[in-house]
């Protein structure tokens, strides 16, 4: 058996050497072995210590036939195809400006609605979801419906009401785009951009303002009403409750205008708004309250005085606009003629005694006095007051406002002021007995005490001083000089109309014109508000006391003879003042005749 396999592997290797062929490399290496597979370009051979592929590019010959050399092809690479030319379609790009379009007009419809039924009814309101998941549809669905509501008169675009310097057909009935809230017509027609606003309690510390009280979510609207008001120079913001909403009118030159009506709902947000700002109970509708806070405007800040009070239809507000940084006036700029201004001026600069500014709420008392106080030479002096509020920063002084609450009151304060070694005082107010009797003791032991007094006239501030409890000859020896004054519209100088005087416009209170005098009345135009004014003047009379009249005053004598004693001494009324100021073209009679 052993031999017989011997046998056929020798016949097996006697074939393999009879088939096997000779591979020649071109680097003259011979390999024997059997060619398993050949193509174009290599050869399997089969080799004693297994396969290999050679590439023909290294194969000189095969069995001693020479392989051909493979010569480079001659012929050109074919040129790319060019591509075809490029065809923009317009189709997608119109279709996408077309949607943005739509979008665009979709999202601006649905803030218009949305500020535009702010205070309307709630079924009005619900307009909102069908402008919203009805593009373009529910808008148009809310326009008929919205017009037939002002046709029908069923959503008021204004309060009744007659807005001051306006005929009764030229009341503005304009709606603007918040709903409820409706913008009355103004000069100012421009759209004013709206600048940040900074909320400060009485201590100038910021207030926090969360959103989401429900007390805060008029504090938008509030903070345009605020803006709107000092930017068209008003004094006074008065919030008024209405049986059908809620009108907002502003003090402007002594005068209310009508300038914004809210919807009832929005008019009590509002005012919650700024009785949370001025520390006021909101829950408290029933007695009236007070509170203050501050505006903060890029670098000028401006105080608000909130008075509420209980009305038949809802809570009412008055705020106080006190303009701390509008500037000191000087005395040319209050009114006075040159000659009551020479004799004003040389009476501030005495060393002791009380100057007293009187008139009524609003005639521009502190003004004058302020005016008077920075004449004085404040790096000598050590000017001290005592204010409530503190209406106006003067520079170089010390200036005390009064705080009830942490036991800083007129008496306390002035007190506090005499053991700091002063040499000018400034009261804001003789309120009562006590107050004024310090004041006078302090002018009295050689201080130079400024203050206001509530009285008719230069001669009846002796006879209300008396009054609240101050001796004769305490007057007589303190009293330097008494300057009573009324504030009076300004006539605008674009529209004011002369005319000739018939001479018995002044005959109530004692005064008349030459007839054919020129004079001049309101008129109105766009640039005062067709009011006809523009800015305020004062009207004065000037009392200074001399020794006759001091010597009067301690023989008991009367107002009447003092008032006789005092007009031979060149004391004219503010009538006659304003007198003047009407043959000049300043204001009008009917400003004068008011000026009681």
């Amino acid at each position: 058996m052993r031999s017989f396999n011997l046998v056929v592997i020798g016949v097996f290797l006697a074939v393999g050497s009879l088939v096997a062929s000779e591979v020649k490399l071109k680097d003259g290496t011979v390999y024997d072995g059997e060619i398993l597979a050949r193509d174009d370009y290599s050869v399997r051979i089969v080799l004693p210590h297994g396969e290999a592929k050679l590439s023909l590019e290294l194969i000189e010959s095969i069995d001693g036939v020479v392989l051909p050399t493979k010569q480079p092809s001659q012929q050109k690479p074919p040129l790319p195809l060019s591509p075809p030319a490029y065809v923009h379609r317009w189709r997608m790009d119109i279709f996408l400006v077309v949607l943005s379009l739509a979008a665009m007009g979709w999202i601006e419809a649905l803030v218009w609605v949305q500020y535009d039924v702010k205070g309307m009814p709630e079924e009005v309101r619900r307009v909102n979801a069908a402008v919203l998941l009805l593009p373009f549809v529910g808008f148009l669905m809310y326009l008929p419906r919205r017009r037939r509501r002002f046709r029908d008169g069923e959503t008021s675009r204004t309060l009744t009401g007659r807005v001051a310097g306006l005929k009764s057909d030229e009341a503005p009935k304009k709606r603007g785009l918040f709903g409820g809230r409706t913008k009355i017509a103004t000069t100012h027609g421009a759209k004013k951009q709206r600048v940040g606003m900074e909320f400060l309690d009485v201590d100038g510390n910021p207030i926090q303002i969360r959103k989401d009280m429900p007390e805060m979510t008029g504090i938008e609207a509030a903070g345009e009403v605020l803006e709107d008001a000092i930017s068209e120079r008003a004094s006074d913001i008065h919030i008024e409750p209405q049986a059908d909403g809620c009108r907002v009118r502003f003090r402007i030159d002594g005068a209310l205008q009508e300038r914004l009506t809210f919807a009832r709902t929005d008019g009590l947000r509002v005012v919650a708004a700024l009785k949370t700002l001025a520390q006021i109970d909101v829950a408290e509708k029933r007695k009236a309250q007070d509170g203050r806070f501050r505006v903060r405007t890029g670098t000028s800040e401006v105080d608000f005085r909130a008075a509420t009070t209980n009305a038949i239809h809802g809570e009412k507000m008055v705020l106080r606009i006190l303009d701390r940084k509008s500037g000191v006036l000087g005395l040319g700029e209050l009114g006075m003629r040159p000659d009551m201004m020479d004799r004003f001026d040389r009476v501030i600069h005495s060393r002791n005694g009380i100057i007293l500014a009187t008139g009524p709420t609003g005639s521009g008392k502190t003004s004058t006095l302020y005016a008077a106080l920075s004449r004085l030479d404040r790096k000598r002096l050590n000017i001290m007051s005592i204010e409530d509020p503190v209406e106006y920063e003067l520079e170089g002084a010390t200036q005390i406002p009064v705080n009830v609450k942490a036991g800083v009151s007129y008496e306390a304060g002035l007190r506090s002021i005499l053991r700091q070694d002063p040499d000018v005082i400034f009261v804001g107010e003789m309120r009562d007995a006590e107050a004024a009797k310090i004041t006078v003791r302090a002018a009295l032991t050689g201080h130079l005490v400024f203050s206001s007094l509530h009285a008719k006239n230069a001669v009846g501030t002796i006879v209300r001083l008396e009054e609240i409890g101050v001796e004769r000859y305490q007057i007589s020896s303190a009293l330097l000089m008494v300057v009573a004054q009324r504030l009076v519209r300004v006539l605008c100088q674009k529209c004011s109309e002369a005319y000739a005087a018939t001479g018995e416009e002044l005959d109530e209170i004692g005064l008349d014109f030459e007839p054919g005098s020129r004079i001049y009345r309101a008129v109105g135009c766009e640039a005062c508000d067709n009011t006809g004014y523009r800015g305020r003047t004062g009207i004065f009379e000037l009392l200074v006391l001399d020794e006759e009249l001091r010597q009067a005053l301690n023989e008991g004598a009367n107002e009447q003879v003092l008032s006789k004693m005092a007009s031979g001494k060149g004391l004219r009324s503010y009538y006659c003042d304003g007198a003047e100021k009407i043959l000049l073209g300043i204001t009008s009679v009917e400003e004068v005749m008011q000026a009681s």
